[in-house]
């Protein structure tokens, strides 16, 4: 018998019809209500609001290609894949060049070899290029937010400083 087929105090359950959902034994303390969180949004100041909705309106007049997210990924895994190919591909040539006397054979590893540094070369280009697209995507978005934000106004001097602190000076002959 099963744990889920024991009520309460320990006796077997009654048999429910097929598709009927279980019910909960009065006295059996439930678990409430999931606790209610305020939405991300309701927290954020109207002006936040503003300049979020006006830079999403920005960046979709930049008219930028939507990421294609699933192609970027696979790209960049073939980048991988053929870097490791080009590897493999170099060390193979090693060896089927040391394991003969054939000259041959020696030169068809020479081929071998030297064919495995452009399939490198291809799948290190690969994955550089689409593995840092979405980081540049977001460092742009981050550049472009920065700007936008309201620099923070300098100091005004008060009675109580020192007004050279503040001020440039000129010297006295000009």
């Amino acid at each position: 018998m099963s744990m889920n087929s024991v009520n309460a105090d320990g006796q077997p359950a009654p048999a429910r019809p097929a598709g009927e959902p279980p019910t909960v034994p009065q006295g059996v303390p439930t678990a409430g209500p999931p606790p209610s969180f305020a939405p991300r949004h309701a927290a954020i100041p109207a002006a936040t609001q503003d300049r979020t909705r006006q830079f999403t309106a920005d960046v979709g007049a930049l008219k930028l290609r939507a990421p294609k997210s699933m192609l970027d990924t696979q790209l960049m895994w073939l980048g991988v894949g053929l870097m490791l190919v080009g590897i493999v591909m170099g060390i193979g040539a090693y060896f089927m060049s040391h394991g003969t006397t054939l000259i041959l054979t020696q030169n068809d590893a020479i081929t071998l070899g030297l064919s495995a540094i452009p399939v490198s070369l291809l799948g290190f280009a690969l994955f550089i290029r689409y593995s840092l697209s979405t980081f540049m995507r977001f460092w742009l978005a981050r550049l472009i937010a920065a700007q936008q934000t309201p620099q923070a106004a300098p100091a005004v001097a008060g009675p109580g400083t020192d007004a050279t602190a503040v001020l440039p000076t000129t010297p006295a002959g000009h």
